[in-house]
């Protein structure tokens, strides 16, 4: 998968082992437009929404070793934790919640139950990496 990184990091702004100086890159919005970012968050969407990738299954595995149920601004909270640990501001924070809260409580509990938090976990991991304090952190 390395020449598919390697492809897709020049598509975001970052050819691998070309900066612009001998300084590096600078902070994100010297060389983020909107189609570097657009290629970002796709980028990002393909790889958090895969539940198969033993990083992501991570996540969910430490989501379900919390306990159970995880009320929707625990479960938002935990996943800004796993994703970084990320910062952002009240807006974001609250809608994150508020999407959260449209499905009620994550819970682990059975079997059944894990398997089906796993959308809502992934969809709630893409929604924090189209952030955008995940984007320029």
């Amino acid at each position: 998968g390395i020449p598919r990184f390697a492809a897709a990091t020049t598509l975001m702004g970052q050819q691998l082992l070309n900066p612009p100086t001998v300084e590096g890159w600078h902070t994100g919005k010297e060389w983020i437009d909107g189609g570097t970012l657009g290629e970002r968050i796709n980028f990002a969407m393909d790889e958090i929404g895969d539940a198969s990738k033993p990083g992501i299954r991570d996540f969910i595995d430490r989501l379900g070793a919390e306990g159970s149920p995880l009320s929707p601004t625990d479960f938002a909270e935990r996943c800004l934790e796993l994703m970084g640990p990320l910062t952002v501001d009240v807006g974001t924070r609250d809608t994150l919640v508020e999407h959260a809260e449209s499905d009620g409580t994550l819970d682990f509990g059975t079997e059944e139950q894990r398997e089906a938090s796993v959308p809502r976990v992934l969809d709630m991991l893409q929604m924090i990496a189209a952030t955008r304090e995940f984007q320029f952190a």
